[in-house]
């Protein structure tokens, strides 16, 4: 009867939670992204951001300023 409105992804925290995760099991960016928008609206200034920082920081932490692939999936090193 009601219609309830789709809450928009656009929260810095909630998004590198989301992507945080989907990058742990081994999705590459595309597939992030496109999970993403299938869930619901997503602001994808901040998907950019938040995935950048993540993957930035994960390469600090390793050592490493590459991304590997694997079997077709990007992963950061």
């Amino acid at each position: 009867m009601y219609e309830r409105s789709v809450r928009r992804l656009e929260e810095p925290e909630l998004v590198s939670a989301l992507v945080s995760a989907l990058l742990k099991a081994g999705y590459s960016r595309d597939t992030i992204e496109r999970a993403l928008i299938r869930q619901a609206p997503v602001d994808l200034d901040v998907f950019s951001e938040c995935y950048k920082q993540l993957t930035e920081a994960s390469a600090a932490l390793h050592g490493t300023t590459e991304v590997r692939r694997k079997s077709g999936v990007q992963q950061a090193a």
